[in-house]
C-alpha cells in the first residue's frame, strides 16, 4: 500500500489502507463482521482502494459491484440472495440506500441490519409478502434464506446525514458495520492529491483513466497548476487532477480557458 514521509499525507494514507485491508479480508469470508461503510468526499479515491483489494486478491470476477444504481426493496433482497455465500461481496457504490423512502426504506433498513448481524449462526433474511415480484421469480429466490456474504457500502453522505435519515435505526446499523470516515480539509486534499500524482504516479504508469497515462510534461504542468490555484479550485481531488491532465492533453492551446470555465481555476 501507499505511504508518505509527510505526516499529514501519511495519516490520510492510513485511512485508505484500512479500507484496503478490510476489503481484502471480506473476500475470504472469514470475518464475523459482514459490513463496511465508507463515507467520504466525492472524487477522493474511496472506490479505488476497494477495487484494488479485489484486484490484488484475484477476486474481481466474484464481486457484485453496483455503481450509482437505484434499488427497490425487492431488488435489494434479490441482490442479497445472489451473493449469500461465504466470500461473496456486494458493493453498493454511490447507490440510493440512503435516499429511499416509505416501505422500501423500512424494508432495506431491516435487511441491512439482518445481513450484517455478528453471529456464528445463520443470518436469516426473509420476504414475507403476499406475493413475490417478477425479479424474484426469475431468479428463483425463496421467501427466506441464510446470508453469509458481506456488504461494502460506499457513500458521499456524511455519517451525520445518514444518522438524520435513519434516525433510531442508525445506532443499530453503525454498530453492525465497520464505519470509516474519510473527510479531508482543503489542505489534506491538495497534499494527498499531489502525493498520488508525484509519488504513486497516478497520472503516469499507474493511470487508470487512459491507456499508458499522460506525458511527463502534462503531469508536471498539472502539479504546478494545482499548487498555484488550489485555493481557487472548488474541490481538489485525484479526480480533478485527472480532469486537468486530460484537458491539457486534449486542448493544448486552450486548456487554461477551458479549466477556468469549469471552475477549475
Amino acid at each position: 500500500m501507499q505511504n508518505s514521509k509527510n505526516p499529514i499525507v501519511d495519516d490520510v494514507c492510513k485511512r485508505f489502507d484500512t479500507v484496503y485491508k478490510i476489503s481484502k479480508i471480506f473476500v475470504t469470508g472469514d470475518s464475523a463482521q459482514k459490513g463496511l461503510i465508507i463515507s467520504g468526499d466525492a472524487g477522493t479515491g474511496k472506490s479505488r482502494w476497494v477495487q484494488q483489494a479485489f484486484i490484488d486478491t484475484d477476486s474481481v470476477d466474484r464481486i457484485d459491484y453496483n455503481k450509482s444504481e437505484s434499488f427497490t426493496a425487492p431488488a435489494f433482497y434479490v441482490q442479497l440472495y445472489l451473493n449469500r455465500k461465504p466470500g461473496d461481496v456486494i458493493v453498493f457504490d454511490d447507490c440510493n440506500l440512503g435516499g429511499l423512502s416509505g416501505n422500501d426504506f423500512k424494508s432495506v433498513t431491516d435487511m441491512l441490519k439482518g445481513a450484517t448481524e455478528m453471529t456464528k449462526g445463520e443470518r436469516i433474511i426473509g420476504w414475507n409478502r403476499a406475493s413475490q415480484n417478477q425479479l424474484m421469480r426469475d431468479n428463483g429466490v425463496p421467501t427466506s434464506f441464510d446470508f453469509q456474504g458481506s456488504i461494502i457500502w460506499i457513500t458521499n453522505y456524511s455519517f451525520e446525514s445518514l444518522a438524520a435519515k435513519f434516525k433510531s435505526h442508525w445506532e443499530a446499523i453503525q454498530s453492525r458495520f465497520i464505519p470509516i470516515s474519510i473527510r479531508l480539509n482543503d489542505q489534506e486534499k491538495l497534499m494527498y492529491t499531489l502525493h498520488l500524482v508525484e509519488e504513486v504516479d497516478m497520472l503516469g504508469k499507474n493511470c487508470q483513466m487512459i491507456e499508458g497515462g499522460y506525458s511527463k510534461k502534462v503531469i508536471n504542468a498539472t502539479c504546478k497548476y494545482l499548487r498555484d490555484n488550489w485555493k481557487h479550485i472548488d474541490n481538489v481531488t485525484p479526480r480533478v487532477a485527472g480532469k486537468i491532465a486530460d484537458t491539457m492533453t486534449m486542448y493544448p492551446d486552450s486548456w487554461e480557458m477551458l479549466l477556468e470555465n469549469q471552475n477549475i481555476k
